[in-house]
């Protein structure tokens, strides 16, 4: 066994003393970022979403400070997915997009929550504001240099990933509430505003599908 996977178990193990993990910690401090802001998670309030004692949470983080930058670490991740489907080849712009749009279909790949609630410290914290701005350009970049290989032009392809970048992050801003089913109904209308094609029904088709796998 690697000394990278013998630290990475003994992080996560459950020490003797008590009935939670690290991951239980992370875990229930995304769950409070439905109800409270990320710079102010409680060591207490998750420590009773648990139902363990806030002396657990110092087994696995020396202060609240280090919890936050493993939610960071794990926002980053939303980042790398978007840019990593941008940068897959693809035979046309639609399964192109679709191919970013996997990050919104698979919460694997992407946690709206996260992200939002990132955003909103950075409303409050100017080092934070500075990532955020920063992940935003690269995630553009990457939407933009997509565009740019299906042969539109810069301003174009500019405009349609800010389309496309802009209205997933508006999506969950606004608290959308619908089926899975019908934003799949609007999907080819999406498409097609955002590339000038309309997609195909085996593009459809496969798409739906890997929703279903993922839901």
């Amino acid at each position: 066994m690697s000394q990278s996977s013998t630290t990475k178990e003994a992080a996560s193990a459950i020490p003797p003393h008590t009935k939670v993990s690290r991951q239980d910690w992370i875990d229930a401090a995304l769950r409070a970022l439905r109800t409270e802001s990320i710079d102010q998670l409680k060591v207490l309030s998750l420590s009773k979403s648990l139902s363990v004692s806030r002396s657990s949470f110092y087994w696995y983080f020396e202060n609240p400070a280090e919890l936050r930058d493993e939610l960071l670490a794990l926002w980053d991740l939303n980042t790398t997915s978007i840019v990593d489907r941008s940068n897959r080849e693809s035979d046309t712009i639609v399964a192109g997009c679709l191919g970013v749009f996997e990050c919104w279909a698979d919460p694997s790949l992407f946690h709206p929550l996260l992200d939002l609630a990132v955003r909103d410290w950075s409303r409050r914290d100017a080092t934070i504001a500075q990532r955020v701005a920063a992940a935003d350009n690269v995630r553009l970049d990457a939407l933009t240099t997509m565009f740019g290989r299906h042969e539109f032009g810069a301003d174009d392809a500019l405009v349609r990933a800010r389309l496309l970048y802009h209205s997933q992050v508006g999506y969950f801003a606004v608290d959308t509430q619908e089926p899975m089913q019908v934003r799949l109904g609007y999907l080819p209308y999406y498409l097609e505003a955002m590339t000038g094609t309309a997609p195909t029904a085996m593009e459809l088709k496969a798409f739906a599908a890997l929703v279903e796998a993922t839901d």
